[in-house]
């Protein structure tokens, strides 16, 4: 492969993010009506009944090389699947969806700082540079322009949870690196759905038998939750795994970092909201800091 060639990693990260963008509209809706773990809880049931048919045969061949590994693939479906999703919706009761894909792409400096110290992973001059101008990107964003409102600048419930979010999730991002790589990404991908669906039935219960009213569902938070269980869980989870083996965590969470762009662009479509001048500007910073963390070559990877 020549220096110039894009591995097909890339594209499978942001395709990735661009669907995992939609969850965060859709959750906006559903926290109006449902409870964080409720959501949680019917996402990864349609997301396991889902894939565990079409992925039984692999099921079958990989199963002796997930039994090895079974501790790490209950810490992957607690992080991935139970607790990291969970705490989405949480702190979508009380931030905005703008709020919760801006705190999302804090994951990849995590998966830097992680790398670095279980890995001991390298990052050029202008990969450094990249992230700082991702960092200015964000805080431009979060303080509108104005560097001084950084000063007075309040995060509230929601906002600690999907700092929280965040870095459940580049752990998470790191240690898929741990999986066998014999063990094949459908096979892996339904596991860590089945083992973090099972951790969420008690509280799933639980929750259930406290509440004062049985659940009910319209056509359209139906269609809702078949969304965000076959395209956020199955689709983007799969492409994600893929891409992560492809060109490793830290240039697939880097891409991870165009989330809040797919996130207000889906918000201006779907909800009619308005983008803002300085949201357009903020962007256009952080896709450049991704840009350049892409261009720059680590010791360990290539583009």
């Amino acid at each position: 492969m020549t220096n110039r060639q894009i591995q097909p990693g890339y594209l499978l990260a942001l395709l990735a993010t661009i669907i995992w963008s939609g969850n965060f509209i859709v959750a906006r809706d559903l926290n109006t009506i449902y409870t964080p773990v409720t959501i949680s809880f019917f996402r990864w049931f349609v997301a396991t009944i889902v894939i565990l048919p079409i992925a039984i045969p692999s099921l079958k061949r990989d199963f002796k090389l997930i039994l090895k590994q079974w501790r790490l693939m209950l810490v992957l479906s607690f992080l991935g699947i139970t607790v990291f999703n969970t705490l989405i919706y949480l702190a979508a009761h009380s931030t905005s969806a703008l709020n919760l894909s801006l705190f999302a792409i804090t994951a990849p400096l995590y998966v830097v700082i992680l790398n670095k110290l279980i890995f001991k992973e390298s990052l050029s001059a202008k990969q450094i540079v990249g992230f700082l101008i991702l960092l200015t990107g964000l805080l431009t964003l979060l303080s509108k322009g104005n560097p001084f409102a950084l000063l007075n600048l309040e995060f509230n419930t929601g906002d600690l949870l999907m700092a929280g979010a965040a870095s459940i999730f580049a752990v998470y991002s790191v240690l898929v690196k741990k999986k066998n790589p014999a063990i094949g990404n459908l096979s892996f991908v339904s596991i860590t759905f089945l083992l973090g669906i099972l951790m969420l039935v008690p509280f799933f219960v639980g929750e259930q038998l406290q509440a004062a009213s049985s659940l009910h569902f319209t056509q359209k938070n139906i269609w809702q939750f078949i969304f965000i269980g076959v395209g956020p869980s199955v689709i983007s989870y799969y492409l994600w795994n893929k891409a992560i083996v492809g060109i490793g965590s830290t240039k697939a969470a880097t891409i991870y970092n165009t989330l809040p762009i797919f996130s207000a662009l889906f918000a201006a479509i779907i909800l009619d909201e308005k983008i803002l001048l300085i949201q357009v500007i903020s962007s256009i910073i952080i896709v450049g800091g991704v840009l350049l963390v892409l261009l720059g070559r680590t010791s360990k990877g290539v583009l």
